[in-house]
């Protein structure tokens, strides 16, 4: 199940938080501790559990720098064009997790997150997902939603992040399976 309890709570102490300058290329720190619900069968965090936590830490980096305030106003919503994970160490249940956020690029159409967990002095997993901001009729330009924010923007790509990006936009598309 999805965690809209975590996001309700992120969402509540956002209105109290008090707002402080953010870089908005730094790194993002976001702690959390793993609960039953977030566990598979071996108890660990489940391999697809590590991209609702990031999806977390990307809220809670988007509450900090006026983001959220920005996709209601303008109906937007944020979802992920494409992801890349690397898996280290389990994630144990119960035991505090940082997760370090960082945006690793920018293009026309994508923002591009390295996410990277941490656990008991180890890195645990790191992940690279392309996200986006979708509008009705299409994608907003992240140069403008980041300017709006009152930001100074620039597209970047960190070299390692081109390279993803121009080996996924090559992969062929699937087709379409015909089921009788």
């Amino acid at each position: 199940m999805y965690p809209y309890f975590r996001v309700l709570r992120m969402a509540f102490s956002s209105l109290f938080r008090k707002r402080k300058p953010i870089d908005w290329r730094a790194e993002f720190h976001t702690s959390y501790r793993p609960l039953i619900g977030d566990l598979d069968v071996y108890p660990e965090v489940n391999n697809g559990r590590h991209f609702v936590l990031f999806d977390m830490a990307r809220y809670d980096l988007a509450f900090a720098i006026g983001l959220v305030k920005y996709v209601r106003k303008n109906r937007l919503a944020f979802v992920v064009g494409g992801s890349s994970i690397r898996y280290r160490k389990r994630l144990a249940p119960f035991r505090k997790i940082r997760i370090r956020t960082q945006l690793v690029g920018l293009d026309e159409k994508f923002f591009y997150f390295q996410h990277t967990t941490e656990q008991s002095g180890a890195v645990c997993s790191s992940a690279l997902v392309r996200t986006a901001l979708r509008m009705k009729g299409g994608t907003a330009f992240p140069m403008e939603v980041i300017t709006a924010l009152g930001f100074e923007a620039n597209t970047f790509m960190e070299p390692w992040v081109q390279d993803w990006a121009d080996w996924d936009d090559k992969r062929p598309w699937p087709e379409l399976s015909s089921t009788e």
